[in-house]
């Protein structure tokens, strides 16, 4: 639907989806949010989780061929995030931890 970015933007007359209802001591109310404050919110949460759980950065995760301003994310958060994947023998690969994802 079109509307009002209730998360980080707070942009207007944008395409946006309900990503859920808010409770407030004096109300409730539906939340939505357009696709770049949905990623936004889905990466914090995904770094927090890999936080909370302690997933250790693997050494392939800190290799030099990863940007430094990308290769301190991954440190800091310990994890890493699959942004670009790849086929390698018929199965889905991330290129930067080269893990293998099963989507």
């Amino acid at each position: 639907m079109t509307g009002t970015c209730w998360l980080y933007c707070r942009r207007e007359g944008i395409a946006v989806l309900w990503v859920g209802a808010v409770v407030t001591p004096g109300a409730t109310g539906d939340v939505y949010a357009c696709g770049p404050c949905v990623a936004e919110l889905a990466r914090m949460v995904r770094l927090q989780a890999h936080v909370r759980d302690g997933v250790a950065a693997p050494a392939a995760e800190r290799s030099p061929r990863t940007p430094p301003r990308r290769r301190h994310a991954i440190e800091a958060a310990g994890a890493c995030e699959h942004r670009q994947i790849e086929l390698r023998r018929g199965k889905t690969h991330c290129r930067e931890c080269s893990r293998q994802l099963y989507l």
